[in-house]
């Protein structure tokens, strides 16, 4: 049996915040803020699994389909941007893709600004990737958070993940 005092307590107390404090989980996306949600209904708002659930929600032409089509279709019009482009969305339980939210950083993670054509571009080819399997857990198709991560190097897509 663990006994805890109430010294202990007050401690413990005094490093939960008080401003600025979370109002949601670090993974949550903002259906009002969020791209493309207009139209977009996940199944059970407050049951959205993470991605790497047991059975997670894959694209149906597998990683290689993905990676082909990306790469196949995205054109490095001179850019010159290196860092990391992350596109995160919600895969719905019928395999809808929708609620997407971009996130920019240079190849040390710090925050920066990606060019407008090179974003749009990868932003409009990840929005065209309408294959998804649904997460499948306690025997149902679930919601399940996803996201892509484009690695790029002077423009050049070097790595896709997951």
């Amino acid at each position: 049996m663990l006994f805890v005092s109430c010294k202990q307590e007050a401690k413990e107390e005094t490093f939960r915040p008080t401003k600025n404090a979370f109002t949601s989980d670090a993974h949550y996306i903002n259906p009002e803020t969020a791209l493309l949600s207009d139209g977009f209904e996940v199944c059970d708002e407050n049951f959205i699994l993470q991605y790497y659930n047991p059975e997670r929600a894959t694209y149906r032409k597998g990683k290689n389909g993905l990676r082909n089509f990306i790469l196949s279709n995205y054109k490095n019009n001179n850019y010159t941007d290196s860092g990391y482009l992350n596109i995160r969305f919600v895969i719905n339980c019928k395999g809808e893709a929708g609620r997407y939210v971009i996130h920019e950083n240079n190849l040390d993670l710090e925050p920066i600004t990606f060019t407008e054509g090179l974003k749009d571009q990868l932003f409009e080819l990840t929005t065209q990737l309408k294959e998804w399997n649904p997460n499948f857990v306690r025997g149902a198709y679930r919601d399940t958070y996803m996201y892509i991560s484009y690695r790029i190097e002077h423009g050049n897509i070097t790595e896709i993940l997951p």
